[in-house]
């Protein structure tokens, strides 16, 4: 059996030697190419799928993505660390790694190695991979992540899980609050904080393996909370991919008591572009999120247009991430003051999905001072009915018992 690979180290010193060597007969190891830059290695990877492609661990272009998308095409990565004292190759999803004075015989000893354990068809080795840097980067997580999501048309979602996290704050626990809406970003203007640094900022230290944590993303929010903002612009939402983000979301789980996530309402999958084969998808931040959350509440609005659309967003939801559906809990925003009403609403909810709500939020005119002021409803209206009916949802979504979890 030949072992064929490919090599990329930006001009290190040890390539050259390395790669003579390799060439040996007798080691059975075919250099199929000496790459020069990102996209030449993964044009050439992604083509001809070698069985393992050798960089430089110092290479400023090798991240969490890269490495993710050559494992899902079957193709190792090996990384040969130059110096001491630069990102552990391992933080950003490498499992293999060699020193920069490996020896020829030694290099192709582990290809060979990573050959064999990659034609056991039992494991695939890039879901061990994989499995393998999730569970590197959540470590001891013990964090809980909530997901408000809920149908177009404003229903209140930025609301809601402004306010759950402040509530979660008050009641002692460690809280993060993160606009992760790809499509139009508020959480940041809604509390009168910054912009930047933002979501963009957290999911580059995830792709480069955290060369520094990700509190340095985080503003001081009102009440203890802390707020990682969304997108300064929309169109930013290419610098989101799908590794860095759940990596984002792992991070939180060992940085927070409870991370509350407020998300955009599409969930569709038609929307994608393709650079160098890599896909970009617009919604993977709203998707990732519902399918790996802890607790998912769904905000519908109280009136028949929101009722009507909030039905249709849990249709969809049960269409395009079913496990998500069977778990989330629905939650009535701006309810009808008449009781009569009231009782329709919810009759009408649970006949179409088959769900009681946990909690009808009534109107609130309050909203108004803190949109204006930049403060929750606790500092302007203490009182509020629709404040005290949203406490009664925070133990629920805080104790793992009382909800399961599940990925789509």
């Amino acid at each position: 059996m030949t072992i064929t690979v490919v090599t990329c180290a930006g001009g290190a010193p040890w390539e050259a030697p390395l790669v003579r060597g390799l060439q040996r007969p007798e080691l059975g190891v075919h250099v199929l190419r000496r790459c020069v830059d990102h996209g030449e290695l993964l044009g050439v990877a992604l083509r001809d799928r070698p069985r393992a492609v050798v960089v430089a661990a110092e290479l400023p272009w090798l991240d969490r993505e890269l490495v993710g998308t050559l494992h899902d095409a079957g193709v190792a990565v090996v990384a040969v660390e130059a110096r001491d004292g630069l990102r552990p190759a391992e933080a950003i999803g490498v499992s293999y790694r060699v020193a920069r004075t490996v020896t020829p015989d030694e290099l192709a000893t582990l290809l060979y190695r990573i050959g064999a354990y990659e034609d056991d068809d039992d494991v695939p080795a890039s879901d061990a991979l994989d499995d393998a840097a999730r569970a590197d980067d959540r470590g001891t997580a013990a964090g809980r992540v909530v997901a408000v999501w809920g149908a177009p048309g404003a229903p209140g979602r930025t609301t809601v899980a402004a306010h759950l996290a402040v509530e979660c704050a008050r009641a002692g626990r460690n809280a993060v609050l993160v606009d992760a809406d790809a499509w139009s970003a508020s959480v940041a203007q809604l509390f009168d904080l910054p912009e930047s640094p933002a979501v963009t900022n957290a999911v580059r230290l995830a792709a480069d393996g955290w060369p520094r944590p990700l509190d340095t993303c985080l503003h001081d929010g009102p009440h203890g909370v802390r707020v990682l903002p969304g997108l300064a612009r929309a169109d930013l939402w290419p610098e989101v991919r799908e590794r860095s983000w759940q990596a984002v979301l792992d991070a939180l789980r060992t940085r927070a008591d409870v991370a509350v996530l407020d998300l955009a309402s599409p969930i569709d999958e038609d929307e994608e572009l393709s650079f160098d084969r890599a896909p970009y998808r617009r919604n993977v931040m709203t998707r990732t999120a519902l399918s790996d959350a802890d607790a998912v509440l769904v905000v519908v609005a109280g009136d028949p247009v929101g009722l009507r659309r909030g039905i249709f967003a849990w249709r969809e939801l049960g269409r395009e991430l079913p496990a998500v559906a069977k778990r989330a809990t629905l939650v009535v925003n701006r309810a009808p003051a008449s009781a009569r009403r009231l009782q329709e609403c919810s009759v009408e909810l649970e006949r179409w999905t088959g769900e009681r709500p946990a909690a009808l939020l009534p109107i609130e005119p309050a909203f108004e001072r803190t949109v204006w002021e930049g403060k929750p409803v606790h500092d302007v209206a203490r009182r509020s009915p629709w404040l005290r009916d949203l406490r009664a949802v925070v133990p629920a979504i805080l104790e793992p018992a009382r909800v399961g979890r599940s990925v789509a």
